[in-house]
């Protein structure tokens, strides 16, 4: 099994790790292909000139497109973006212009997990952190280290807010956070 139950954070889980738990968690959304309308968009949310933010953005983005070259969702070719975050208004703009099927939202942004859940549930976007405190705040899904293993976190009313149908495999494994 690739992911457990319990607290933790994905800080620790290599980006190629995150990326591949990443899709293959989306795929466990049954509206995904809705979502995706023929690409799986993949939106890396950042803080542009926080160092650690874009460290965090660079390795993931990187990870990303080396495995969407390997493997596909639900058949789908998949796209990565990265997506500053200047300010609510200006980001849900960016995010409606994008119209990612997911949006992973770099740690440093848990001060403004509010705005940023609300941006992505009025665009439909499936909001994924690597902080179950991300998950329990508002975000749908977090991946989190369990040591030597991945574990997925779902807040399942932000999941389902975000127009988000995970299937019960999913939610069988998952810690479900109220």
């Amino acid at each position: 099994m690739l992911w457990s139950a319990g607290a933790a954070r994905a800080d620790d889980l290599t980006p190629r790790k995150k990326a591949l738990l990443l899709l293959r968690v989306l795929v466990y959304d049954r509206n995904l292909r809705a979502r995706a309308d023929g690409v799986v968009r993949v939106a890396i949310a950042y803080r542009p000139g926080d160092r650690r933010s874009e460290k965090q953005r660079d390795e993931l983005v990187a990870a990303l497109e080396e495995v969407s070259r390997e493997v596909v969702a639900l058949g789908l070719p998949i796209a990565v973006v990265a997506m500053p975050y200047q300010d609510a208004a200006d980001f849900d703009a960016r995010l409606g212009r994008s119209a990612p099927a997911c949006l992973y939202v770099c740690t440093c942004l848990e001060p403004l997990v509010k705005e940023i859940a609300a941006a992505a549930r009025r665009r439909a976007v499936l909001s994924v952190s690597g902080s179950r405190e991300m998950a329990e705040a508002g975000l749908a899904i977090a991946l989190v280290n369990r040591g030597s293993r991945a574990g997925v976190v779902v807040n399942l009313p932000a999941a389902k807010a975000e127009g988000a149908d995970l299937d019960a495999a999913l939610l069988a494994i998952a810690d479900i956070v109220p």
